[in-house]
């Protein structure tokens, strides 16, 4: 069993590293993600929180959107999809990065 943190957008991001080892039970989970999926590293801290929001300025432009998945690996493929919430950047903060981190299975539609 394994948690998994993916960024998935429309558009390839240069830069970014794929989601690879854990692609193949990512999508037998048949989550709506959008196609182009990355793993991402994620800590608590404002350190972390800040790189975030740095890299996804650096790789979106204004009015693009974004999903951040918190993921649970435990073979379960008869799992509801996990609860999604929608918001811009700015709502990004502390308190949300934390609620990431912690919820068991969670996804963030953001747009920039």
């Amino acid at each position: 069993m394994s948690r998994v943190y993916v960024l998935a957008a429309d558009r390839p991001l240069p830069g970014l590293r794929e989601l690879d080892y854990y692609r193949q039970a990512v999508e037998e989970l048949g989550y709506p993600m959008k196609p182009c999926r990355y793993e991402l590293e994620l800590k608590n801290g404002e350190t972390a929180l800040r790189n975030v929001q740095a890299c996804l300025e650096k790789h979106f432009s204004q009015g693009e959107t974004l999903e951040l998945w918190s993921v649970w690996l435990s073979g379960d493929l008869n799992k509801k999809c996990p609860p999604r919430f929608r918001g811009r950047l700015e709502d990004f903060d502390m308190d949300a990065l934390e609620q990431f981190l912690t919820s068991k299975e969670l996804c963030f539609t953001i747009t920039i």
